[in-house]
């Protein structure tokens, strides 16, 4: 699925300022990349921070909710050919169009689709949190550079300059933004395929890191899935991240993948959250001065 851009990278656009202080201008922390998911049935009333910059506090009190399908026929439409046109079909038309993918049917850059099926099997498995991430990247990664073989009336082709791919990093990066320093780990990120190659070239230094590329995009892209896709890298700049995600999931109880997928109406998960027990943290029963200010959920995404 290609970006909204045309380019790279772009800046966080300009976000209303509901907070002051000092009469001073609160900006949005630059490439701020997915900074703020609420969920309504997420209670931090009694969970501990050490400190909230006054410009996140502000992204999250202005963060809206929306239902999944909603979110990605918003995200759907934003790539099409016609982003500022209304359409219903889309999600339904898109859902269709990739169930070769999924079904393991696509093959690209001598990369199979039938590895998300195996990487998902794994991915199911019991374990602690890091046994994950090796192959939600190997799903994922497969399933983008097989997406690329699928083409969709009214969507727009994949932008070549960024090929994003999935990368390890579960490693802390640090940024200055109005002279504080903000530190995040996130446990894997999205990359230019680009940028995620020279992190490990850099580290080879000499002449060898110097060397100019001369393989292919596809066995660029495939020598990196296989060796460095799930490593961390020791410096990632900020400027080059896409996107960040955090994994918060069951360790257990994780049902293992369809042999094959048909297209069906979406049923969420009950509860469609994880527990506070998930956590292992003690969460305090509120008291008559503690009150949570609530907003309602809404099936339409907004721009």
């Amino acid at each position: 699925m290609s970006p909204a851009g045309e380019t790279g990278t772009s800046a966080t656009p300009p976000r209303v300022n509901a907070l002051s202080q000092g009469g001073s201008k609160l900006e949005s922390t630059p490439n701020s990349r997915g900074a703020s998911v609420v969920s309504e049935n997420i209670n931090l009333v009694g969970i501990k921070v050490k400190e909230v910059r006054p410009w996140i506090q502000r992204d999250i009190e202005q963060a809206k909710q929306c239902k999944a399908d909603a979110m990605l026929q918003a995200l759907l439409q934003r790539a099409s050919c016609a982003p500022k046109t209304k359409q219903p079909e889309l999600l339904q038309k898109c859902l269709k169009g990739v169930l070769p993918v999924c079904n393991g049917q696509v093959s690209a850059g001598g990369i199979p689709s039938s590895g998300i099926e195996t990487a998902l099997k794994k991915y199911a498995c019991p374990g602690v949190e890091p046994d994950f991430y090796s192959p939600f990247i190997d799903a994922t990664n497969i399933a983008l550079v097989c997406l690329e073989e699928i083409k969709i009336d009214g969507m727009r082709a994949p932008v070549s300059t960024v090929d994003m791919i999935f990368q390890q990093n579960d490693m802390p990066m640090y940024q200055t933004h109005q002279k504080a320093k903000s530190i995040r780990k996130p446990d894997v990120v999205i990359l230019p395929l680009n940028s995620a190659c020279a992190l490990f070239e850099d580290e080879k230094g000499g002449k060898k890191g110097k060397q100019k590329d001369k393989r292919k995009d596809g066995q660029k892209r495939k020598d990196h899935m296989d060796k460095n896709a799930k490593a961390k890298p020791k410096k990632l700049p900020w400027k080059d991240v896409l996107a960040c995600i955090e994994f918060k999931r069951k360790t257990k109880d994780i049902k293992s993948p369809p042999s094959s997928y048909i297209v069906i109406d979406h049923v969420p998960t009950k509860p469609e959250h994880l527990p506070v027990g998930h956590f292992k943290a003690e969460v305090p029963t509120p008291g008559p001065s503690q009150t949570l200010a609530t907003q309602p959920a809404s099936d339409t995404a907004r721009e």
